[in-house]
C-alpha cells in the first residue's frame, strides 16, 4: 500500500518536472499525502516526497494560492534537513537558505571537538563525502582528509589513515 502511494506521488513529481503540472494540482494528490498520512509514522523517503509534491504546486500555482504550500514544502525540507542533510537537493537547500552540506559538516566537527562525541564525527565524515560528490575542491577534501585522520587517531582503522593520505593527493591544489 505505502509503496503504491510513494510510485503515484512520484509519478505525480516527474509529471510536473516534464511540464504537466495538473497531476500535482488536482485533488486526488493531497489526498495521496492524507492516505499516506493514515498509515502512521512517516520515514524520510515518505517526508521527502510529501515535501516535493507540496514544493511542486507552490511552483504551479498563481503567487496568491501558493503560500500554504510554500509554507509546507520548507517546514518539511527543513525537518528533513536536522535529519540529514543529503535528503534536500541542493537546489531547494538554496532556496530555503538552508545549510550545506559542508556548513552542517563543519558544525558537526566543532561539536565533535568540542565534545568526543563519535557520533558528530561519522556525521561529519558522511557529509564532507557528499560535499566531495557534490563539487570536487581540494579545501573539500582536506576536510574530509582531517575528519579521517581525527576517526584513526580515534579508531586505529588503518583504512582511514590510508584514505586521508590518498585524499591528499587526489584533488590537485587550486580546484
Amino acid at each position: 500500500m505505502k509503496e503504491r502511494l510513494l510510485a503515484e506521488l512520484d509519478a505525480r513529481i516527474a509529471r510536473h518536472a516534464a511540464g504537466d503540472s495538473s497531476a500535482v494540482l488536482d485533488e486526488h494528490a493531497l489526498a495521496l499525502v492524507t492516505e499516506l498520512a493514515a498509515l502512521g509514522e512517516p520515514d524520510a523517503g515518505g517526508l521527502a516526497r510529501v515535501a516535493a509534491l507540496h514544493l511542486c504546486r507552490y511552483q504551479a500555482l498563481p503567487p496568491e494560492h501558493a503560500e500554504v504550500d510554500l509554507r509546507i514544502a520548507r517546514a518539511l525540507y527543513t525537518k528533513l534537513h536536522t535529519v540529514d542533510p543529503r535528503l534536500v537537493p541542493p537546489e531547494v537547500r538554496e532556496l530555503f537558505g538552508l545549510a550545506s552540506p559542508h556548513d552542517r559538516g563543519l558544525a558537526l566537527m566543532r561539536e565533535y571537538e568540542r565534545t568526543g562525541g563519535p557520533g558528530h564525527l561519522e556525521r561529519a565524515i558522511s557529509l564532507f563525502r557528499q560535499e566531495l560528490l557534490e563539487q570536487p575542491t581540494a579545501s573539500g577534501a582536506h576536510r574530509l582528509a582531517a575528519a579521517l585522520f581525527h576517526r584513526f587517531e580515534r579508531t586505529g582503522r588503518r583504512a582511514d589513515l590510508a584514505e586521508a593520505v590518498a585524499l591528499g593527493h587526489a584533488v590537485p591544489d587550486g580546484r
